[in-house]
């Protein structure tokens, strides 16, 4: 059986930037006409900004030519001014459009990202969630998406927006100076090339982080799910300094992400500037020799700073980019996760709902390279109670697990009132069975909500009526609210005996063909243990029923005793015929006497 939080690897590291990248765009395809729209409006915006500087440059040389000439065209400057505003108006309100617009569009592809993974999450086998912890796939869910989320919003319009300024400053530039044009130019590939080691790490520092980010979220998860544990056994001090580690591990690895992609502007901007004064010099020798106006050696300073800032912009964004690529990357791992295997079409429906199960040479092995069962086979008739006991790791919960076909059989198959589990569908095979695990699972809700939970439309009446069959309706009545009482998240109002009653009044409630008990009574104490013992004699006449029990005083009763050791059954019969074989069953009843 793989251990704990095994095989993790495919949520840790980024692998394929390009790929994810292609794929988070292909997410954009079903908006093309929004995303039209947004780039139309944002080249407008960046046509008007790069229309700017020639506006204020006309301004400059005119208020010159006035100094000079002693005679200033006041109507020509007032009308450069008015259009100077209407294009910083104009370019203003065609960045707000875009933005909402883009805003919009990128809420409802997260909104659809986040349903296909609540989707996925119920397709995945049972060993997916084995490998990893609650707190690794809730940083997938809730980090990642959000990190994608600010990668589209917001650096996908900037990506757009600067590259237009690039090619409309680029064709300003050119109209005035070639020379001063081939300064800027020259200066892109010296600040990018001077940067590229920061970019590449910053990249790989970012993707860190957020797996870093995920293995903190699983350990602050796992920790507080186990408080009272954590408080018996004084770990707090040895619990607080692996979170120490953990948190100091990603706080470092923050913190270089965020130097290093700091220090990808200030480099840029230093070789930019280098060009700008650069640029300056020479534009003023230009203007000196008269072969250049005044503002056109200003807007063509305007105009160097333009077009260097949207590859420092890019530059920038090159650390948060690989920030999202790497949290898409992990959201497609978990959506691109083996699931399990589909229904078969069409799938069969037994004629009867009698409870009859066979296991047919079962073989099974939680890895393939270790069989757990090699060949288990047995027959349950229809309202008969079967006993699995053995040793810990036996594999009883195993057995069910594979009967709710929760895992997939390696071979033989498990017949159900006489049709292969395999070929139904899940839904109507898991529709046959009720369940009580040893571990209880309540959420957040009314009692009345929880115990109706297995059944659609379930009436009051069938709520009361399960509740006391399971002896907990004087309980529930004691609690506030009675049946409307709100559970709190883990049901952490009511004590762990209740939680195990409640759980069972809501198999109860299913009203199921077989019943399955996995250790159902292991929380109660014995009074309560006797009195659901009582209950689920009358209640199971005529039902089948699965019963895993430590305690076999409770299972003397069973229509047949499944005894397991190392995934197999060694010994089967009824108890006294156990008894009389003197084996392993003998060994283990008289050792609860011993």
């Amino acid at each position: 059986m793989p251990g704990p939080h095994g095989n993790r690897g495919d949520l840790r590291r980024a692998r394929d930037t390009k790929g994810a990248a292609l794929r988070l765009l292909g997410y954009l395809k079903p908006y093309t006409v929004q995303l039209v729209i947004v780039v139309v409006m944002t080249l407008a915006s960046s046509l008007f900004s790069v229309l700017q500087p020639s506006i204020t440059g006309n301004v400059t040389t005119v208020l010159y030519d006035g100094v000079t000439t002693g005679s200033f065209d006041w109507n020509l400057v007032v009308q450069l001014l008015i259009t100077l505003a209407g294009i910083y108006v104009a370019s203003a309100v065609f960045q707000a459009l875009q933005g909402v617009i883009m805003n919009r569009t990128t809420t409802k592809v997260l909104q659809g990202m986040r349903d296909e993974i609540d989707e996925k999450v119920h397709r995945l086998p049972l060993d997916y969630y084995d490998a990893r912890t609650s707190g690794e796939i809730l940083s997938v869910i809730t980090n990642d998406v959000d990190m994608v989320d600010g990668a589209i919003s917001r650096n996908l319009t900037q990506l757009v927006s600067q590259l237009i300024t690039v090619v409309g400053v680029f064709v300003m530039m050119a109209r005035i100076s070639w020379w001063l044009t081939l300064i800027a130019v020259v200066m892109v590939p010296i600040s990018l090339i001077a940067s590229l080691g920061v970019i590449t790490k910053s990249r790989t520092l970012f993707a860190d982080q957020q797996s870093q980010l995920g293995d903190l979220n699983g350990y602050i998860e796992e920790l507080y799910d186990g408080q009272n544990v954590v408080q018996a056994f004084n770990y707090q001090g040895r619990a607080t300094d692996r979170f120490d580690e953990l948190n100091e591990r990603l706080a470092t690895t923050a913190r270089k992400a965020s130097v290093a992609g700091g220090a990808i502007r200030p480099i840029t901007m230093t070789v930019t500037n280098l060009g700008y004064a650069l640029s300056a010099a020479l534009g003023c020798l230009f203007a000196l020799q008269g072969t250049m106006a005044v503002g056109d050696v200003q807007a063509m300073l305007q105009y160097s700073r333009q077009f260097s800032q949207p590859f420092t912009q890019i530059a920038s964004m090159a650390g948060s980019l690989a920030a999202a690529i790497a949290a898409a990357e992990r959201i497609f791992d978990l959506l691109d996760a083996p699931e399990q295997l589909p229904d078969p079409e069409p799938a069969q429906v037994p004629a009867t709902h009698e409870g009859r199960v066979a296991f047919e040479h079962v073989r099974f092995g939680y890895t393939e390279d270790k069989t757990l069962m090699h060949d288990v086979s047995f027959a349950v008739e229809p309202g008969q109670k079967v006993a699995i006991v053995g040793p810990t790791g036996a594999g009883k919960t195993t057995l069910v697990n594979l009967l709710m076909r929760f895992y997939e059989v390696d071979g033989g198959q498990i017949v159900v009132d006489g049709v292969p589990s395999t070929a139904m569908t899940r839904e109507e095979l898991r529709g046959r069975f009720g369940m009580v695990l040893q571990d209880t699972w309540l959420f957040e809700g009314t009692v009345k909500e929880n115990l109706a939970y297995g059944r659609e439309g379930a009436s009051d009446e069938d709520v009361v009526r399960a509740a006391k069959a399971a002896s907990v309706d004087p309980i529930i009545r004691t609690m506030p609210g009675s049946y409307d009482m709100v559970l709190s998240s883990g049901a952490s109002n009511v004590s762990q005996g209740e939680r195990q009653l409640l759980t069972i009044a809501r198999a109860l409630v299913a009203d199921p063909e077989v019943m399955i008990l996995d250790e159902a009574t292991s929380n109660v104490d014995a009074r309560t243990e006797q009195l659901i013992q009582e209950a689920m004699a009358q209640l199971l006449k005529g039902r089948t029923s699965f019963v895993i029990a430590h305690r076999l005083s409770t299972i003397r009763d069973a229509d047949k005793i499944l005894y397991m050791e190392h995934g197999d059954i060694l010994e089967t019969g009824t108890h006294d015929e156990l008894m009389a074989q003197h084996g392993r069953y003998e060994a283990l009843y008289n050792s609860q006497f011993a």
